[in-house]
Formats: C-alpha cells, sequence, structure tokens
C-alpha cells in the first residue's frame, strides 16, 4: 500500500544549481552578447567611415569611361545574348526530337508488346 501513494505523488523537477549560478550564468551570457554586438558595430563603422568623412553634398561618382569603350561592351553583351539565345534554340530542338524519338519508340515498344501478349496463348496450345 506504501509503493501506490509513493507512485501516485505529484512530482516537481527541482533545479541541480542555485538561483545565484543560474543568474550569475544569464548575466554573463547578456554581457558576451552585448560585447560581441558593440564589436560587430565597431567593425561596421569602421568600414564605413570613409563614407561618413565627405561632405553631406558630396556625390560617389564612377571615373568616366570612353564612349568607345561603353560601344565595344554593349556590342560583346549583344553578341553574347545572341549566342546564347541561338544556344538554347538549338537545344530546344534537340530536345523536342528527342521526345519526338521517345514517343515513336513507346509506341513501338506498346505494339510489340501487344503482339507478344496475343501470340502467347497460340503458342500453349
Amino acid at each position: 500500500m506504501a509503493d501506490l501513494r509513493v507512485a501516485q505523488r505529484a512530482y516537481a523537477l527541482q533545479p541541480v544549481r542555485s538561483r545565484a549560478v543560474r543568474v550569475a550564468r544569464s548575466v554573463l551570457a547578456f554581457v558576451i552578447a552585448a560585447a560581441l554586438g558593440a564589436g560587430a558595430l565597431h567593425l561596421y563603422a569602421s568600414a564605413h567611415a570613409t563614407y561618413a568623412d565627405a561632405s553631406p553634398g558630396a556625390c560617389v561618382t564612377a571615373a568616366p569611361v570612353a564612349r568607345d569603350a561603353l560601344q565595344a561592351d554593349l556590342e560583346r553583351a549583344q553578341l553574347a545574348l545572341a549566342q546564347e539565345s541561338a544556344s538554347r534554340t538549338a537545344v530546344q530542338k534537340s530536345a523536342d526530337a528527342a521526345a519526338t524519338e521517345v514517343a515513336r519508340l513507346n509506341g513501338e515498344l506498346q505494339f510489340l508488346r501487344g503482339q507478344a501478349l496475343a501470340q502467347s496463348p497460340r503458342t500453349r496450345r
């Protein structure tokens, strides 16, 4: 009967460490996270300090590029685009031809399987 009362009692988990240790660990985690955040903020600020030193009205501009160089780059890009388009068209035609061939072979296979099934009862006689 005593065993039955022990089994029916409500049990609660008891903390293994004291409250002071748990609070100290939480505070330590907070301090470490704050230090990491401050370090990240410092790195970000130092990386972007060059933009902050510029006068407010100053604008960052790209170096001037010769018009001929721009035209050559544009022509190269257009040629690459045309080549890629032609390549994609060739690949699509090849894929379509392969799909047609697969459909034809699948039809032949179905026909031959049907023929084999039709002949098997005759050979069994």
